[in-house]
């Protein structure tokens, strides 16, 4: 099945290859004088020159929406990470990766207000976590157990590695009555704990 839709694909690129050669060739013709005694216009206005033209407007579109399918599955690749095995390429979205970084980040270290992003770099996902933490937390140890637990973890449910975290602190909660004395538009220090980039 897959050998006879190859095939078609095959011959319909040639087709379409061998038109649009024969109508650009037509056109630039037409431009240079070859065809200096033929009235185009009057040959448009017939029914002839009118099926060429829906037809070369039918093969733009087609054409169009070939192109723009190309597009939308190469943003689609985009948004994924390839975890490449012996049997071929693992394609993990990103919002899975996402959502199973925010599930790390409440399950284990129970952060409630928090922000993740995710890119592809030559050395692994990165993954940047802004975040506010208790006014108990050690910031300095939370990062650290953040980025190991997040490599450790995406690693060995998704198979993809992990090559840098950074994890920064967009404030600190304190009890409800801190928080309810706090004015709203108070400027937080922000505090940034970078990963690196050493393999496990």
């Amino acid at each position: 099945m897959n050998n006879l839709k190859d095939r078609f694909l095959q011959i319909s690129y040639v087709m379409l290859t061998l038109i649009w050669l024969a109508i650009a060739a037509g056109f630039i013709g037409y431009g240079f004088g070859f065809y200096a005694n033929f009235d185009i216009q009057g040959f448009l206005a017939d029914r002839a020159g009118n099926l060429l033209l829906y037809g070369i407007g039918a093969l733009a579109a087609l054409t169009g929406l070939y192109f723009f399918r190309k597009l939308v599955v190469s943003y689609r690749l985009l948004l994924t990470f390839v975890h490449e095995s012996e049997l071929g390429d693992i394609h993990i979205s990103h919002n899975a990766v996402k959502e199973l970084t925010s599930e790390i980040l409440k399950k284990s270290f129970n952060l409630s207000s928090f922000r993740t992003t995710l890119s592809q770099a030559t050395d692994g996902v990165h993954i940047e976590v802004r975040a506010k933490v208790g006014s108990n937390s050690d910031i300095g140890e939370l990062g650290e157990e953040v980025q190991e637990v997040l490599r450790q973890e995406i690693h060995e449910k998704t198979g993809l590695t992990v090559g840098r975290v950074d994890f920064y602190t967009r404030g600190v909660e304190g009890s409800k009555e801190e928080v309810a004395s706090r004015p709203e538009d108070e400027e937080l220090e922000e505090i940034k704990l970078e990963g690196d980039n050493d393999e496990n």
